[in-house]
């Protein structure tokens, strides 16, 4: 089991300083869908510089037409990140096509299907799924 960092902070700074402080252990750090719209590919690589060995969870749940999604995917290689997630309700034609887009990578990150948010609760879940 290994330890991830979310990193939620309300600037790039605290986030920076925050990574700063846990340089030195072998974790992952989450980049949110926040800190990503915000701090984008430059908070990507400003992490790197502080320790290349981190390894990064881009947590944006990707959900999309099969094709925007397969290209998004392609995208986020160019990146360096470890680790990325889409969101399962967009459907198996489309999780299916960000994994063949992403076939031909040797250094593929790994993807995973997030199929509820964790804010639902019984009555959520039951008024979308009817």
């Amino acid at each position: 089991m290994e330890l991830c960092v979310a990193l939620d902070l309300p600037t790039m700074q605290d986030n920076l300083e925050l990574i700063e402080k846990i340089k030195y252990y072998p974790i992952w750090l989450k980049v949110g869908l926040r800190s990503y719209i915000r701090d984008g590919k430059p908070f990507i690589d400003a992490i790197k510089v502080i320790n290349p060995d981190f390894k990064i969870f881009l947590d944006l749940k990707l959900y999309d037409i099969p094709n925007t999604m397969a290209d998004s995917a392609e995208s986020i290689m160019g990146l360096g990140v470890h680790m990325f997630n889409v969101h399962a309700s967009a459907g198996r034609k489309a999780m299916a096509e960000v994994m063949k887009r992403l076939q031909p990578y040797d250094n593929r990150p790994l993807v995973l299907a997030v199929t509820a948010l964790t804010s639902f609760d019984e009555n959520e879940f039951t008024h979308i799924c009817v």
